[in-house]
């Protein structure tokens, strides 16, 4: 949907207006990552398909869009038997087109602010034993350039708790090894941060100086100088083959869904707390907005200390 000069919606401003507005103000004034603004482009147009069908008006005024077609979209989702998290999804993406119309452009009243959002069941992050954790960071060969990279990766993803999107997107530049220290992009083009422990720094020391010999071999106009993870022809490595190569070391020490980098990011917040970590610590290093987000991950730690007391304590249990 293409972007649309900075103005002020007038009384006949189309709903799809609106949102190229809307996308164009989380590009350019939020910083929102491409993937993030491709959910909310996708979410909101599939509400736009939605009332076409059920409206006279080929582009439907903003001043149109009632609570009542807000509702039915809802329902409609409901009744397709989209799970109750992507309801909701799609529902706050609509509260938030909507209110920043009001905000900033002048919209008499947000339609999606009095429709209620579907019950979500909280599930609590599953996360990795730390022996697991250990096991698969510890597989990749060290006789290949892959492998070394890929221990480099898993001791990143696992040492620093960062995000698939903030670690594809590491620079060289990011990288302070003399500090310990790793400077990453999150959500909103937000820079913090991240650790770098013993162990990630002794493999990605290992995984550097393959890379040079590496380098030596390819074309280097073809080359990312720039990217910190590469592929053996010098090309930085795209989110799939990074998803892939978690994906792959995982599964040999764990069954189940979502054997994906957020994984490590679970059990990296969840071992930091376990360990007796400030929660505000473990809140600036995985770079949360807010505290209740971080939160999330102490339910975990008193699940497990629970268990611990049923097993241990003399009148822990039946």
């Amino acid at each position: 949907m293409a972007s649309l000069p900075e103005k002020s919606l007038h009384g006949g401003s189309s709903l799809e207006e609106g949102i190229a507005l809307f996308l164009d103000y989380l590009h350019k004034e939020r910083n929102y990552a491409e993937h993030t603004l491709n959910s909310y482009r996708c979410d909101l147009q599939q509400f736009v398909r939605f009332l076409y069908p059920r409206v006279e008006e080929l582009h439907l005024p903003l001043r149109a869009v009632q609570r009542e077609q807000v509702a039915a979209f809802v329902t409609d989702l409901e009744e397709k038997g989209l799970k109750a998290s992507s309801v909701a999804r799609k529902l706050a993406a609509l509260r938030s087109l909507f209110r920043y119309l009001c905000r900033e452009k002048g919209l008499a009243a947000n339609p999606a602010s009095a429709v209620a959002s579907p019950l979500v069941e909280r599930s609590l992050p599953r996360h990795l034993p730390v022996d697991q954790v250990a096991e698969a960071v510890e597989a990749p060969s060290s006789e290949r350039f892959s492998g070394v990279r890929d221990r480099a990766i898993l001791e990143v993803f696992y040492g620093g708790g960062i995000r698939l999107g903030e670690l594809v997107a590491l620079n060289l530049s990011s990288l302070d090894l003399d500090e310990g220290v790793i400077k990453v992009l999150g959500k909103g083009r937000r820079e913090r941060i991240a650790p770098v422990g013993a162990k990630a720094q002794e493999a990605l020391k290992v995984y550097l100086q393959r890379r040079a010999e590496v380098l030596l071999e390819v074309d280097m106009a073809q080359v990312d100088v720039g990217a910190l993870f590469l592929n053996g022809r010098g090309k930085r490595l795209s989110r799939r083959t990074v998803q892939r190569v978690v994906e792959r070391y995982l599964s040999a020490v764990s069954e189940g869904d979502s054997l994906s980098p957020h994984l490590l990011r679970h059990s990296f917040a969840t071992h930091l707390l376990d360990a007796g970590a400030d929660l505000v610590a473990v809140k600036e290093l995985l770079g949360h907005a807010i505290l209740t987000t971080t939160q999330v991950y102490t339910d975990v730690s008193i699940e497990r200390l629970q268990a611990i007391y049923a097993k241990a304590h003399p009148h822990g249990s039946d």
